[in-house]
């Protein structure tokens, strides 16, 4: 089942009484293990024992990545590994994601020596099956701006902009340090003292922007990718990636 499908079997009210406050990141929760069927105040008792078993059963995950290696053993890796960024060498992939070092073989079998989760496994299948990014144009965008962002806006502050600010509110030096982990490079051209420029793919670069509170303003945030963001992911993906920045700075803090 994929989150479409559970989708498909709420109450799609977007009644608000769940953690997510609507019915379609609530299903991507569930079925990431974010959040359990049952916290659904909407769906039938008799409905949420039958998904609950279901998805017990089911990690779409895993099957979404099975069927991206399939598709992978179709590219020859050699030919894409410049668009990628990437080295190609002895029939592999070398290239950096995540912070992690990371070996892609023609099967799409991966071998780092940092743990690579679920969804940063998808991402890395996906990057090579997208063909990496154009040249990268250094024109700074809002995800909004990019093809399709502005259907995905509210999505984008909820999980990506929102969670990042509350990070860096209450962590702000070790976030930071933690950035710099990844390799973070610190542009002073933007007004913020706070930036941070991290490439989570060789051709993704993100820009990472933080005004901390003060006496007239709330702290703000700011999330810009290169123009060319859409060749490598598309907007929804890009949401996925940035979420699970946060998040791998989270568990690290």
């Amino acid at each position: 089942m994929n989150p479409v499908e559970l989708y498909k079997k709420l109450p799609k009210t977007n009644c608000g009484d769940c953690r997510q406050k609507a019915c379609m990141p609530f299903a991507f929760a569930v079925l990431k293990g974010e959040a359990v069927i049952s916290e659904c105040s909407r769906l039938p008792a008799m409905e949420k024992d039958e998904l609950a078993t279901f998805i017990k059963k089911t990690d779409w995950r895993e099957d979404l990545i099975v069927n991206l290696k399939a598709e992978i053993k179709g590219i020859r890796l050699d030919e894409v590994a410049n668009n990628l960024g990437a080295e190609y060498k002895d029939g592999k992939l070398f290239l950096t994601c995540f912070g992690r070092d990371v070996i892609i073989g023609s099967d799409g079998e991966m071998q780092t020596q940092k743990n690579l989760t679920p969804w940063m496994r998808m991402l890395l299948l996906f990057y090579i099956k997208n063909g990496g990014c154009n040249s990268i144009s250094g024109k700074w965008v809002f995800h909004n701006e990019l093809r399709g962002g502005m259907m995905k806006y509210k999505a984008f502050m909820r999980e990506c902009e929102e969670p990042l600010k509350d990070l860096f509110d209450g962590h702000l030096q070790k976030a930071a340090l933690l950035l710099n982990g990844y390799g973070a490079g610190h542009p002073e051209e933007f007004a913020s003292q706070h930036a941070w420029l991290v490439y989570v793919f060789p051709r993704l670069p993100v820009l990472l922007l933080y005004w901390p509170r003060d006496d007239e303003f709330e702290s703000q945030v700011t999330i810009r990718f290169d123009s060319t963001a859409n060749s490598c992911f598309d907007v929804e993906q890009l949401i996925f990636l940035v979420a699970e920045l946060i998040k791998d700075i989270e568990i690290s803090l």
